[in-house]
């Protein structure tokens, strides 16, 4: 159902819903709109069956306001004031010890879960892994299991958080953990940086800037990067996380 002002958008993805919104308003981005995550996509780790996402995307500063927010702010505030009339003042018990992570440990346990899972979906491929400073660094490789990375990265990214969830459930502490399969990344980082080239290339011709559809923030520095490669160009991030875009766009020339 929808206005002029706002529509609701089922897809298969949060980002192909806001996408299909934005187009349906006739906006040209994410920046413009009011965005209203209203369910999560479910369906495992692939993907595959399960609920699409919906999302409300309305036209910002058109009226469309988020009551969910106001409800949450108005909450807190009436909690605020029974607090003040009561005269009560909330105790806070200190502050639980940080729990200091085994980085071997978790290393152990994300290559096991990436074994076990390449090898409960009849793939062969290999898992290694090693540490560098805080980070977990996790390869997957085999010709395989490119059946895991998805249309653009839609399962790594999938695989990625499953694998934080069980590695912090299972060594009771966060981590930092850089996954790639089937060389992905390094894959990605050329094909971004070949079409950063040419969209270099167009924008010298046009003079026009150029909004991209939102990405991560390695994507991102990804361009940036190639855009220093580049004389009379300039890049730069615009829009909130995680629909944050990357805009090129000509040097002006002093005049």
């Amino acid at each position: 159902m929808a206005n002029n002002k706002w529509v609701e958008v089922e897809a298969r993805s949060i980002d192909d819903a806001i996408k299909a919104g934005l187009n349906e308003l006739n906006l040209e981005d994410a920046t413009q709109a009011n965005i209203n995550i209203l369910r999560e996509p479910e369906g495992g780790v692939f993907g595959v069956g399960g609920t699409k996402a919906l999302v409300r995307v309305s036209v910002r500063n058109g009226g469309s306001r988020n009551y969910t927010n106001k409800r949450r702010n108005n909450n807190r505030n009436n909690n605020s004031k029974n607090s003040n009339k009561s005269g009560y003042k909330k105790q806070y018990d200190s502050k639980k010890p940080r729990v200091e992570a085994d980085k071997d440990e978790q290393l152990k346990v994300s290559i096991d879960f990436l074994k076990g899972l390449v090898k409960s979906f009849g793939l062969k491929g290999d898992v290694e892994g090693s540490l560098e400073e805080d980070n977990l660094v996790v390869k997957v490789t085999g010709e395989q299991t490119e059946a895991l990375v998805g249309d653009k990265g839609f399962i790594i990214r999938s695989l990625h958080e499953l694998t934080r969830t069980v590695v912090q459930r299972k060594t009771g502490a966060g981590t930092r953990l850089r996954l790639d399969v089937a060389d992905y990344a390094l894959k990605r980082k050329e094909a971004l940086t070949i079409y950063a080239e040419r969209l270099s290339k167009q924008i010298l011709e046009d003079k026009q800037e150029v909004m991209l559809e939102p990405m991560n923030s390695v994507d991102r520095k990804t361009l940036h990067d190639a855009a220093t490669n580049f004389d009379g160009i300039k890049s730069y991030s615009e829009g909130r996380e995680p629909y944050r875009s990357v805009v090129f766009a000509p040097v002006e020339e002093e005049e």
